[in-house]
């Protein structure tokens, strides 16, 4: 009787050490366990902190481009309904109406001015608006880096002469003007701003040119005065670079 008790009691003590055994590895594996996941969210953390500073470098770099000039999207405009949308306001002095088959918008100030301007801003740009003058007491200006109604630049047809010229707090400064024969059928009237060189073109022919500080982007738009009435059945806009 007495070798069987201490055979029991050298059972309980062996089986009391393996399990004690196995309750340290097991806090060990558990350990290590969590070691890992802390690591893996911390390279997650890590991870999503890279992701976002590149998106924001991204968006930098962005922002830096457009600001340098290639801002806006190239767009091409002709009147219809889906089309209204792209403008940022119009008088109520336009109207969409026909010129033959064709879908146009009519600009007839009567004495006083009628405009529109496009949304979405842009910086070097290309503008070209496809125009016809229903009658020679109408003059129109193709504007652009348009920030509000006193400050843009544009190209203007006036009579028989283009001016090229720019508004800055409301005080209008020409820089070039030339003499042109203004066609009495459809044609295109071009301006362009690429740096600090601006140009204006009829039918795709260059007529003036001039030099001026860089605005801040701006708006694109068109202005029509006088007693007559213009038709513009199209209007394209596309990015440009800044000349050197």
């Amino acid at each position: 009787m007495k070798i069987k008790n201490q055979l029991t009691k050298y059972l309980f003590i062996i089986l009391t050490m393996v399990f004690a055994i196995s309750c340290s590895g097991t806090t060990k594996s558990q350990h290590e366990h969590d070691e890992v996941d802390g690591h893996d969210m911390e390279v997650a953390e890590h991870n999503s902190s890279a992701e976002h500073e590149h998106n924001e470098g991204e968006a930098h770099d962005m922002m830096n481009l457009d600001h340098d000039g290639m801002m806006g999207d190239a767009f091409s405009w002709m009147p219809s309904e889906e089309f209204m949308s792209m403008m940022e306001y119009k008088t109520d002095n336009i109207t969409m109406t026909t010129s033959g088959d064709e879908d146009v918008l009519m600009f007839s100030p009567g004495g006083k001015k009628a405009s529109c301007m496009f949304k979405n801003m842009h910086g070097n740009v290309g503008v070209t608006a496809t125009v016809k003058l229903e009658s020679p007491d109408a003059s129109v200006k193709l504007v652009h880096h348009s920030t509000d109604k006193d400050n843009y630049e544009f190209v203007a047809l006036e009579g028989n002469k283009m001016k090229l010229g720019k508004v800055e707090n409301g005080e209008e400064k020409i820089l070039d003007t030339k003499d042109i024969e203004v066609p009495t059928d459809w044609f295109t009237l071009t301006a362009t701003a690429a740096g600090e060189h601006l140009k204006g073109y009829l039918n795709d022919k260059m007529i003036t040119h001039g030099h001026a500080e860089e605005m801040n982007p701006g708006m694109l738009g068109i202005i029509v005065s006088g007693n007559g009435a213009v038709s513009v059945k199209k209007v394209e806009a596309t990015p440009l670079e800044a000349e050197h």
